[in-house]
């Protein structure tokens, strides 16, 4: 049975994850690039490619014995190589066995191979958000005339439409997109094989070349024992970006989700439970499971900020670090995504209930700044026609009139200085048309689906 690395919680981790984190996967990379380095010194007809195809045909290692090896020199990498050259002699290659490793440092070996792995599980990230963005689209045609009440500072603003929300989402998701593929094409890109301090002490620098070629890696400009954590940083803090996005989403179909709004129910199975005392409850379980989440993300990538500060040419204190943030981060982004895509997919929505919302519960005070525009058109200067809005829409809403009744009344006036009232300065077919909600938001939904 494999072992897997204890830091990553299976709960919040899903294949191929689990798998590409695990200590053998790890390990056959770490083999890989050994490899690498050992081809690439046939071709500078430093190794006989005898000698490599002993190796290549019979080196394994054993994660047991890696473990056993660790227990004695208190160092994973020579753990690793004893392993593999105990397999060479098993094999009856024991004269090959000298050439694994040779000339080269840990983190030769250590810090291309993580590049290839982050590389891997990045790529799973980013087929899978380019998913959640096909979906989110889907969801936001579908909605696109699902009017609904905009909320800003949880008041109610002007009316919108739940596929304009989703597109918001998707444009947000979009920017991460672009900004992971940056990621993966510029910053994981660089291996080093250049010694113990980065100089090539002992080592020609055509070694490194060609045995980045084979991974298809390039060389880095300059390093030290280990590729700079810049990188490792710029992909946690992209991938916490990720992680606020879906956050602010859920973050907002959770108040939409709330028993007081019911305009969204999030999925759930016939057998689900939300209390273990009040079975009346539909707990939003999933999304503010999804709310939660970011907040590691964000630790990790102030974790992996802390790391870029690696002393001269490095200390180890880097390296426990990693080995939580980085399978974790990575982990976590894939599970949430996934997570997300599914929750966005089968999302219950309310289409009346939004609509209520424009019509009865605001009680048409969403078109107070249209009435208020409506008469600085006719002549009413500006703090006029707002304190006017303002003193009718606060009327409304306390007496639970809507505001295009009262003022069509014309019990009103504009102010001490004016006398008229709305009805009497617009007219009542403008008067009406300010609370029409779908001539009022149509050219700008049109826009933005056209984009």
């Amino acid at each position: 049975m494999t072992r897997k690395e204890k830091q990553m919680l299976d709960r919040y981790t899903i294949e191929p994850m689990m798998t590409l984190f695990s200590e053998e996967s790890k390990f056959k990379l770490w083999l890989e690039v050994e490899l690498a380095v050992l081809k690439a010194k046939v071709k500078m007809n430093i190794l006989p490619a005898e000698t490599y195809e002993k190796i290549k045909t019979s080196a394994s290692f054993d994660l047991k014995r890696i473990k056993d090896l660790e227990e004695i020199y208190q160092h994973d990498m020579i753990a690793f190589i004893v392993s593999v050259q105990e397999s060479l002699e098993t094999a009856g290659h024991g004269d090959a066995k000298e050439e694994l490793h040779k000339g080269i440092t840990s983190y030769d070996i250590e810090d291309p191979a993580m590049i290839l792995l982050i590389r891997k599980a990045l790529n799973e990230i980013i087929q899978e958000l380019e998913g959640l963005i096909r979906t989110t689209a889907n969801k936001a045609l579908e909605h696109k005339w699902t009017f609904m009440m905009a909320r800003t500072h949880g008041q109610f603003a002007e009316p919108s439409t739940f596929g304009h929300l989703l597109k918001v989402a998707q444009a947000e998701f979009e920017r991460s997109l672009a900004r992971l593929r940056i990621v993966l094409n510029n910053d994981l890109i660089e291996g080093k094989i250049s010694g113990a301090v980065g100089v090539y002490g002992g080592i020609d620098p055509m070694l490194e070349k060609l045995a980045l070629e084979e991974l298809g890696l390039i060389p880095a400009k300059a390093e030290t024992q280990i590729l700079q954590r810049d990188r490792h940083a710029s992909l946690l803090s992209n991938l916490a970006i990720l992680g606020g996005s879906i956050e602010r989403s859920c973050r907002t179909f959770w108040e939409m989700m709330r028993s007081d709004v019911g305009e969204l129910q999030e999925p759930r199975k016939s057998t689900q439970r939300g209390s273990s005392a009040m079975p009346q409850k539909r707990n939003p379980i999933l999304t503010e499971r999804l709310l939660g989440l970011p907040r590691l993300l964000r630790a990790y990538a102030h974790a992996a900020m802390e790391n870029i500060a690696t002393p001269e040419g490095r200390d180890i204190s880097q390296s426990s670090v990693e080995r939580h943030i980085i399978p974790d981060s990575l982990s976590l982004t894939h599970y949430m995504i996934i997570k997300f895509k599914g929750l966005v997919q089968k999302l219950v929505v309310f289409p009346e209930k939004m609509f209520d919302k424009i019509i009865k519960d605001s009680m048409g005070t969403w078109a107070a700044q249209r009435v208020r525009m409506a008469l600085m058109d006719s002549g009413i200067p500006y703090d006029e026609a707002y304190q006017f809005t303002q003193k009718m829409s606060f009327l409304a809403m306390d007496e639970k009139v809507h505001l295009f009744k009262i003022l069509k009344k014309q019990s009103h006036s504009i102010s001490s200085r004016e006398k008229r009232t709305a009805k009497e300065i617009i007219g009542l077919q403008k008067l009406q048309t300010c609370f029409n909600p779908i001539e009022y938001v149509r050219v700008g939904i049109e826009k933005i689906f056209q984009q």
